[in-house]
């Protein structure tokens, strides 16, 4: 019987698509360890979807319209800490739909990928013995993802390590292992005759530098067709262009430079991690997994306007780091794409501080390290006794 084996229930979101992919990423490495039951929770559709369609239409729609108002409420609750009156507000949303799932589901361990922590807001209440543990998926750590009932924290950085012992948590509760991403990133890098195979199978030019450009997903980098005039004035340099689900774009551009052989439009795509080693450069916005493929492939990033807020906060950690550089303007980034492009010793020397900021693959290294540290002592006979749920009324207790 599947529900005799041991179970890990991951919580995520949909504000994007980070949450959810680091949760997929994290679910097939834990089956790859032999846990046969991961099962993925989107915790505020389920519980409030109207809800939630709002906040995620609003949410988008700050990106672009009103940025300045989406950095201003981030940076105020930056410092937020586990006990106000905001933070048990924010973590008291699904907490009914969290606890049926808990008694209907009886994992062994819970996984967050997004701070909405209604799970350690009821540990805070009632006594609960299932462990707790948070991925972060950004490189700022942000109040919202802090609790003293989580057990354990899986950072992209030893700098956010650093600062959550700061903020008091203690430092064996951290481990550094990057950010959970596709599979296809955490295979080995690709040789150069396989970049020039993808090269030739997309129908560009492998003696040409090639500059891509992420244009769509959900918050719309601006100034894509501007972009696409500066690239095409150059001889030497094509252009791929990923409008991920923003079709509209996507046929405007298609149509637009559809008799351009050296701009390839692409719509959605699963293949990331190909069109990313066919490159020399990104242009795109500082999304924290976006970033981390960048880190994976050795791709220098040029970040245009990032939001204020976690995009900007990566941005700044990733420039800080001379792994990528920050564009205010168009007018900036041409100056700093053509740089970058007409002297190849400065994309060499990101490319060399990137290698600083690489790590081991995250979604593996997590999923070992979780398996080891709370289902190893699980055996057939153990996996069906199911941590102890003490909330009021419960089935199970």
């Amino acid at each position: 019987m599947q529900r005799d084996f041991p179970c890990v229930l991951i919580v995520y979101a949909s504000y994007g698509d980070g949450h959810l992919q680091a949760a997929r990423s994290l679910q097939s490495s834990l089956y790859e360890q032999g846990i046969q039951r991961v099962v993925l929770l989107d915790l505020m559709a389920e519980s409030h979807p109207w809800i939630n369609e709002m906040t995620r239409w609003i949410y988008m729609q700050s990106f672009k319209t009103i940025p300045r108002l989406y950095g201003w409420v981030y940076y105020k609750t930056r410092k937020m800490k586990t006990g106000t009156v905001l933070s048990n507000w924010l973590h008291s949303f699904g907490t009914r739909r969290m606890r049926e799932v808990m008694e209907y589901e009886q994992p062994h361990l819970v996984i967050h990928t997004f701070p909405q922590l209604a799970l350690p807001h009821l540990k805070a209440r009632r006594e609960l013995t299932t462990p707790l543990v948070t991925i972060l998926t950004d490189y700022d750590l942000h109040g919202r993802w802090l609790h003293p009932h989580i057990d354990h924290y899986y950072v992209p950085s030893g700098e956010m390590k650093i600062e959550a012992v700061r903020r008091g948590i203690a430092a064996e509760r951290i481990s550094v292992a990057g950010i959970p991403l596709h599979h296809s990133f955490e295979q080995q890098e690709p040789a150069p005759v396989y970049r020039r195979q993808l090269l030739l199978q997309a129908g560009l030019d492998p003696k040409r530098k090639t500059v891509l450009l992420l244009a769509g997903a959900y918050g719309v980098l601006q100034h894509v067709q501007e972009i696409c005039e500066m690239i095409q004035q150059r001889d030497d340099t094509q252009l791929i262009v990923i409008c991920g689900k923003n079709k509209t774009l996507c046929e405007e551009l298609g149509q637009r430079y559809q008799h351009h052989a050296h701009i390839r439009i692409e719509g959605f795509t699963d293949r990331m991690k190909e069109w990313m080693t066919m490159s020399d450069c990104v242009i795109t916005k500082p999304g924290g997994l976006t970033m981390a493929e960048c880190i994976s492939c050795r791709l220098p990033a040029l970040l245009l306007h990032p939001v204020p807020g976690q995009e900007l906060e990566n941005a700044r950690y990733l420039e800080a780091k001379q792994a990528a550089r920050i564009c205010y303007s168009p007018q900036e980034l041409h100056g700093v794409l053509h740089s970058v492009l007409d002297q190849p010793e400065l994309l060499e020397q990101m490319q060399q501080h990137i290698d600083a900021l690489r790590t081991p693959p995250a979604s593996l290294q997590i999923a070992e390290d979780l398996v080891s540290r709370y289902l190893t002592h699980l055996n057939d006979e153990t996996a069906a006794i199911r941590p102890r749920l003490a909330f009021r009324n419960s089935r199970y207790v």
